[in-house]
């Protein structure tokens, strides 16, 4: 087995505040066979000879690589902007400023978490956040072209998405829950945005509550530059302006997600990682080749991530950016096709429970949590910048803001060291004489 897919397995993450780093370890070859091996196993799988103890040794980003042996450390900073809670990033002796990971910076994490990191601008495959932005601009100038001649009559009685009646709350509500509906058969329709985009009523109207129109996502509305929902792919100040109780269509969230992984999603859990399966790797001459499709063929529906190719299973699992562009990509791709015919099946993506996985989602959510407060003014820059997780003790508090009184404790056998002014005062002695009575 030669020329895998992976050349390297993350096994952590490092870096100061603001400054996240991952360490890769790469493939070992076998001294017995030759053969190559993946980091992650610990015996070679064709003749199952152990991993040599220094593996294949370690892959140190550019970045990291400076920092750590003296060619000095990137100014480039992450930060969120606490209004609309997106990461961008923040040169330090600049003030230069930017949505786009930097490539000084190196890769983003193994894994983001809550909020979205993008990939660092040396991706080939990656679009800016500009490309998007300025597409959006010009689709806007002009009105949205009607994709079929008609709706069907039983489409027109039902809110955009909503096919399950509930005989409870009287009306419709939820997806499809059959696979006879969007299961195993290709999609209707598709849309394509350079064509089909443009202006609708939505645009002119002058209200928070926007949605996008799921059938266009679907390439099958009729109603054209008439439709009530937008006819364009979410930016950046759509993230900002959803009501999190529903998703970008319209449709009510639930507090979990549905056991088939599809539908509106969950409401506690939101997922920014969509799971595609359907994928034929025997129609790709190489997983590079599968893995560029992907870029291209999703790349359109928003800023991608990651994308990371299980090839022995046909299958992919891909981080968008905002979550709004994954909803939006789930919905537009779901049964559809790459190059070669293939149905897609997109379902909602399980938390990675890769161990590495979890703890850069827990340091991403750290970086993001310390930047929140300290653009609040609750931690200095200079307590939070250069200091390591554990390094970040003290909190300090807002300026104007009054501390409560602290609580009084009860005093037991576990907190006899505690501060005399937070004990509660010992009333035993006083009561003696009637106990003994």
């Amino acid at each position: 087995m030669s020329g895998l897919p992976e050349k390297g397995t993350a096994i952590g993450t490092i870096g100061p505040i603001g400054q996240s780093f991952t360490v890769f370890e790469k493939n070992w070859t076998c001294k017995d066979c030759k053969g190559e091996n993946l980091a992650r196993r610990v015996k070679c799988h064709r003749c199952k000879a152990p991993k040599p103890a220094q593996g294949g040794g370690f892959v140190l980003d550019e970045a990291l690589h400076n920092a750590l042996y003296g060619a000095g450390e990137s100014e480039w900073r992450e930060t969120v902007d606490p209004k609309t809670l997106l990461v961008y990033y923040y040169n330090s002796k600049t003030n230069e400023t930017t949505w786009e990971r930097p490539k000084s910076l190196g890769t983003a994490p193994h894994a983001t978490g809550w909020f979205g990191r993008g990939a660092t601008s040396s991706n080939p495959n990656a679009m800016d956040i500009s490309f998007y932005e300025e597409r959006n601009k010009r689709w806007l100038a002009r009105p949205a072209i009607r994709q079929k001649d008609e709706i069907e009559d039983n489409k027109k009685s039902t809110l955009e998405g909503a096919y399950e009646y509930n005989i409870w709350y009287d009306k419709f509500i939820g997806d499809h829950w059959t696979a006879t509906n969007r299961g195993k058969e290709p999609a209707e329709g598709r849309c394509f945005t350079e064509e089909h985009a443009g202006y609708t009523k939505a645009d002119k109207i002058d209200s928070k509550s926007k949605f996008f129109c799921i059938h266009f996502a679907r390439g099958m509305c009729a109603r054209g530059s008439e439709c009530q929902y937008f006819h364009r792919t979410p930016v950046f100040g759509d993230e900002v302006c959803n009501d999190q109780a529903k998703d970008i269509f319209g449709r009510e969230r639930h507090r979990d997600h549905r056991d088939d992984m599809g539908g509106v999603g969950s409401m506690l859990s939101p997922s920014r990682t969509l799971y595609i399966g359907g994928l034929k790797k025997s129609s790709y001459k190489t997983p590079e080749a599968l893995e560029k499709c992907l870029w291209e063929q999703f790349g359109e529906w928003g800023k991608i991530e990651n994308i990371n190719v299980i090839y022995r299973l046909n299958i992919a699992f891909m981080r968008l950016r905002t979550r709004s562009n994954c909803k939006f990509a789930k919905e537009a791709m779901g049964n559809q096709s790459l190059l070669h015919g293939e149905i897609l099946n997109i379902r909602w993506a399980h938390d990675d429970p890769n161990p590495v996985a979890k703890e850069a989602v827990a340091r991403s959510d750290l970086d993001a949590a310390v930047a929140i407060l300290q653009a609040k003014g609750i931690i200095p820059r200079s307590v939070a910048e250069g200091k390591a997780e554990d390094e970040i003790c003290h909190i300090e508090a807002p300026v104007r803001y009054q501390l409560p009184p602290a609580k009084k404790l009860k005093v037991g056998e576990n907190v006899q060291n505690l501060a005399p002014e937070l004990r509660y005062p010992d009333t035993d002695a006083q009561y003696a004489d009637d106990e003994n009575n």
